[in-house]
């Protein structure tokens, strides 16, 4: 089953560059950009991640309703969905997020 995890950060998300990042420091990874998502691939090919076009939320309590809990507005979401298999997969999602929170700010839910 695919794993999902939401990025919440305050910053317009820069995915192409938390991805350069990561690339950088080892992760042998390859990126292909469709309209509506990021794919990352590992190097044989496989889909790891599915990272979405980040939406600005300006709502006050809406992220409270969807998630069940409290940020500030105005928001970035950002949907990154790990792949069920490989196994690495879900690594590569919670190391996307995080290292996105980190240079970003906000957090990553489910925690």
């Amino acid at each position: 089953m695919s794993h999902d995890l939401v990025a919440l950060v305050r910053e317009q998300p820069d995915a192409a560059a938390v991805l350069d990042g990561m690339m950088a420091m080892g992760e042998q990874l390859e990126v292909r950009t469709h309209p509506a998502a990021v794919h990352v691939h590992d190097l044989a090919g496989r889909l790891l991640v599915s990272i979405e076009t980040p939406m600005l939320v300006q709502v006050p309590g809406e992220v409270e309703r969807l998630l069940g809990v409290q940020v500030n507005v105005p928001t970035w979401w950002v949907n990154i969905r790990a792949a069920a298999e490989p196994p690495e997969a879900e690594r590569i999602a919670r190391k996307f997020s995080d290292d996105l929170v980190r240079w970003q700010g906000g957090m990553v839910w489910p925690a």
